[in-house]
């Protein structure tokens, strides 16, 4: 009698890890941002598998950023914020951050996404170039108010981060509960 027991407890533990491992491991991804000119704003955004209303926390960091003397002059900038998982369509929800390279240096940026209540992160890098100076020009026609279209570069893939699946986890936790209830009898 006390054979079956432990060997239903053990199916019942082995079957509930079983769904924990085949569970859908959170996952992030960021869309092509392309080349910038500095003091422009810039939209990072992309798609998840994290339920809407959630957090990610976005960083913009310069590549090769180091802590600085803080009386030496001001360094290359950088940004963070957050960004709420918004409703999506049937395959993923989708988020946004706004970012104003105001101040940003000239050179290539790294942005890091992160699930502020889990594992799940992303990452992929930018380029910022410095404006164009406006050349004087000799006549006296007034300047023009169109804006010259802006291309991006093809789509880089990010490198997504999935959490760990919890397979392993719950495997050990089932063969503790199971040596745990033998050593009792």
């Amino acid at each position: 009698m006390n054979i079956i027991k432990v060997v239903g407890l053990a199916v019942v533990l082995l079957l509930a890890a079983g769904v924990c491992g085949t569970a859908a491991a959170e996952q992030v991804d960021i869309n092509e941002i392309g080349d910038v000119t500095t003091g422009e704003m810039v939209t990072i955004s992309g798609t998840t598998n994290i339920a809407p209303g959630n957090r990610l926390a976005v960083t913009v960091t310069p590549i090769g950023f180091a802590p600085t003397n803080k009386s030496a002059p001001g360094g290359a900038a950088g940004t963070s914020g957050t960004a709420v998982v918004q409703k999506g369509n049937a395959t993923a929800n989708t988020w946004a951050f706004e970012a104003d390279t105001t101040g940003f240096e000239p050179g290539e940026y790294t942005v890091i996404v992160e699930w502020v209540e889990g594992d799940a992160t992303a990452s992929t890098k930018f380029t910022v170039s410095e404006a164009a100076l406006a050349m004087p020009t000799a006549t006296t026609a007034p300047p023009s108010t169109t804006r010259p279209a802006t291309t991006t570069a093809p789509a880089r893939s990010p490198t997504p981060t999935a959490a760990a699946p919890a397979m392993p986890l719950a495997v050990a936790m089932a063969a503790c509960a199971l040596a745990g209830y033998l050593r009792r009898r």
